[in-house]
């Protein structure tokens, strides 16, 4: 194989990653968002307890956001390093090795 056929496995096995990372991320986005919501409706009353699952709910939340913006960037550099990645393989060919 040649340097740049190598360069291409090296650029689609790294989009491949991503989009595992971006797989993984999707139950963790979900459940963050839903524990959120369901945390959101135990803390209507008012008590130590409503403190208390109010800063669960916006940890849980911060988190989902955390999880979604993941998923939406691993997403799209999978799918420009699977489907293009021109501009890495010539930023990477003009290297001299």
């Amino acid at each position: 194989m040649t340097k740049d056929e190598w360069i291409w496995v090296a650029i689609r096995i790294f989009g491949i990653y991503l989009l595992v990372l971006a797989v993984i991320s999707i139950p963790e986005a979900i459940g963050h968002i839903y524990a959120s919501l369901k945390i959101s409706a135990a803390s209507g009353e008012i008590s130590e307890y409503a403190k208390m699952a109010v800063s669960f709910r916006d940890a849980a939340m911060a988190k989902g956001v955390t999880a979604v913006a993941q998923l939406l960037l691993f997403s799209s550099f999978s799918y420009y390093l699977l489907r293009h990645g021109k501009l890495i393989h010539k930023l990477a060919s003009s290297e001299n090795a």
